[in-house]
């Protein structure tokens, strides 16, 4: 598995930031980045909170926010509000998000 291939198809350079494509699993803890899903090209979560009235949503901000180290206004959710796949925002530059990725996991 070629980890910087997947992690360059998973994290999309935008105006003013960056999207990551992330896969969430509900799990006992909050640990991001959890894993790399090569064939869907998307950098897995997990957290322990159940997707009951946008908790696990202000879950994954928060958890990505302090991985970042960015606030949690700079880490908004694109697409996916109701699925396990999803595209975060992030208020921060690609190649940084890659090498910190990269050295998370």
């Amino acid at each position: 598995m070629d980890t910087s291939k997947i992690l360059h198809e998973a994290v999309e350079e935008s105006k003013n930031g960056c999207i990551v494509h992330i896969k969430v699993k509900i799990g006992k803890s909050r640990i991001f980045p959890y894993a790399l899903d090569a064939w869907r090209r998307r950098i897995e979560i997990e957290i322990d909170e159940e997707p009951k009235k946008g908790k696990a949503n202000k879950e994954i901000i928060k958890t990505m926010a302090e991985y970042f180290g960015v606030d949690e206004g700079s880490v908004y959710i694109i697409y996916g509000e109701k699925s396990k796949e999803k595209g975060i925002f992030v208020k921060k530059g690609r190649e940084e998000i890659i090498e910190m990725i990269k050295n998370g996991l």
